[in-house]
């Protein structure tokens, strides 16, 4: 199993346990944010998984504090 096939399904299981609740924690979003930007980084070069999962959570928080 390659990288991306692990960032993928990290992804998909992060996606559905957000999914299962209706009230998602602060925490959830984070992780949720933070598989679907390593997800979305891997065809640009340069930021890497890590980058992606870092830029994805950050996003995720701002928008989580600003809704709340």
């Amino acid at each position: 199993m390659s990288s991306t096939d692990d960032a993928i399904n990290a992804a998909s299981d992060s996606i559905g346990r957000a999914r299962g609740n209706q009230g998602s924690s602060y925490g959830d979003t984070l992780v949720r944010g933070a598989a679907i930007g390593a997800v979305v980084s891997l065809p640009i070069a340069g930021i890497g998984l890590l980058g992606g999962a870092l830029l994805g959570a950050g996003v995720a928080a701002v928008d989580k504090i600003l809704k709340d």
